[in-house]
């Protein structure tokens, strides 16, 4: 049997890419849950700035775009991200990949987890990036483990 079916960093991989799909479902469902809400901020502000009512269609839309944009874009990265995880975790293959993707999840973790306490997001939101950061980082640690196990 090879190293990697036995390494316990592979399977702490693969259960950390697990997880990043379950938050992957999780923030689309509360990213979904949570829309008309953002929207109807966005259009009370609009509304309340004295935004004409064209402008407050165009602002929605902004808000709309900004929203589905920013979810396709951290979903399309966390598809990567699984992606290299189970390739690394089940193949000890797309090793470099998987800890390039994992950093710059962590980085981009800290800057949501603070970017939503800060605009004071749901709790749901804050927990849910709480995790995901976590998962981050015991996801860098593991794969520069495994690495270091495979390349012995």
């Amino acid at each position: 049997m090879s190293k990697n079916k036995t390494s316990v960093w592979s399977i702490i991989i693969l259960v950390a890419t697990i997880i990043t799909l379950v938050l992957v479902a999780t923030t689309v469902t509360l990213t979904i849950i949570g829309m008309p809400t953002i929207i109807e901020a966005a259009r009370q502000e609009a509304t309340r700035r004295g935004a004409t009512a064209a402008e407050v269609d165009a602002v929605v839309a902004v808000a709309y775009a900004a929203i589905i944009g920013g979810l396709v874009l951290g979903c399309a990265f966390d598809v990567l991200k699984i992606i290299g995880g189970f390739f690394f975790s089940l193949k000890g293959r797309w090793g470099v990949f998987c800890i390039v993707v994992s950093i710059i999840s962590v980085a981009a973790g800290i800057y949501v987890l603070i970017s939503n306490i800060t605009n004071k997001a749901g709790v749901g939101n804050i927990v849910v990036s709480s995790i995901e950061l976590a998962v981050g980082v015991l996801l860098v640690v593991a794969c520069f483990k495994h690495k270091a196990e495979i390349a012995e």
